[in-house]
């Protein structure tokens, strides 16, 4: 069976470093076999013969191998023509795709843009900028910063010899406390660090106490489901959290456990936007439960608004439930 490819979506708040992070990152040997989305081809700099001069999607070959193109209307043909350019090379497919969000997008839409792609059995992770000079200030004025944070899988501290990386710390672990956090001065180790696979690193650790939560606006709940709750109960409270929050719900992350079965599954959902189930037999003694992101939104509503549902719900301070980690 043939790697899948990794698609990362790279946001972050305008202005925040994104795209001198994705230029370290491709001036990194690790990086080769990469294809790049952005808006505008020239943002990164890109020099060298245009591979598809006759198609519809402008491509261009890096230094280093990889390949970047301009993004067109339709996000997912630019992805297919990705792909169709590098079958007719006669090469498999790119280890890796990233795509450079604008930097007021919502990460929810676009990853929801990419349903049509599901042949293509993509490996999906989010990027997050979060700029130690601006973020606390950006975070109260703008919704787009809250939305990006809370969606990243990994959470990277740009510019941290300019502003307090530990403030901007702070704020990106009590908007999503899920994330993976990279606070790296050395700024290639910074790129590595921010693009490394991380298949399900849920982050957490026992014994990791979380910061109080600055955002004013955010909360993060936990979601724990009663013994007598059937696998039925269970999809249905997802469903009913995804329709009670709409757009409320930034992040949902944490392990189900389907009654009589030892293997957990892994819940993921940006917005209210729901990866299927995926089986993680190496966190076997890993902890049900949900932990749920949400802006506007406090413990006594959602409370009342899943009242029917047996799950338990409290404000979540890290324990075990998202304590495991594989490679």
């Amino acid at each position: 069976m043939s790697a899948r490819t990794e698609f990362t979506l790279l946001v972050g708040f305008l202005g925040s470093g994104k795209t001198s992070l994705l230029v370290d990152w491709l001036s990194l040997p690790e990086a080769a076999d990469t294809a790049v989305i952005v808006n505008e081809a020239g943002e990164i700099g890109v020099d060298g013969a245009i591979l598809a001069e006759g198609g519809t999607v402008p491509m261009a070959m890096l230094a280093n191998g990889c390949v970047c193109c301009s993004l067109t209307s339709d996000l997912v043909f630019t992805i297919r023509a990705l792909f169709d350019a590098r079958a007719q090379s006669g090469l498999p497919p790119f280890r890796r795709i990233v795509l450079e969000g604008s930097g007021l997008s919502r990460p929810g839409p676009i990853l929801r843009s990419l349903a049509p792609l599901a042949p293509l059995n993509l490996a999906v992770q989010v990027v997050s900028t979060c700029d130690a000079t601006r973020v606390v200030r950006q975070a109260a004025e703008f919704d787009e910063v809250a939305a990006q944070l809370a969606a990243a899988g990994t959470i990277v501290v740009t510019k941290p010899d300019l502003g307090d990386p530990a403030e901007a710390l702070a704020l990106a672990r009590s908007v999503n406390p899920l994330a993976r956090h990279v606070v790296e001065p050395d700024r290639f180790a910074r790129a590595r660090a921010a693009f490394a696979s991380a298949p399900y690193d849920l982050g957490i650790r026992q014994d990791e106490e979380l910061p109080s939560v600055s955002h004013p606006r955010i909360s993060v709940l936990r979601l724990a489901f009663s013994d007598a709750a059937t696998w039925d109960d269970r999809l249905d409270a997802m469903e009913d959290l995804a329709a009670f929050c709409g757009e409320r719900l930034l992040r949902v992350k944490g392990f189900l456990r389907r009654p009589g079965s030892d293997v957990p599954l892994l819940v993921q959902a940006v917005g209210t936007l729901f990866a299927p189930p995926a089986p993680i037999p190496a966190a076997g003694d890993a902890e049900e439960g949900l932990v749920v992101i949400a802006r506007d939104l406090g413990l006594a509503e959602l409370q009342a608004g899943l009242s029917s549902a047996p799950v338990r719900i409290t404000a979540f301070h890290g324990n075990s439930l998202l304590s495991c980690t594989a490679a």
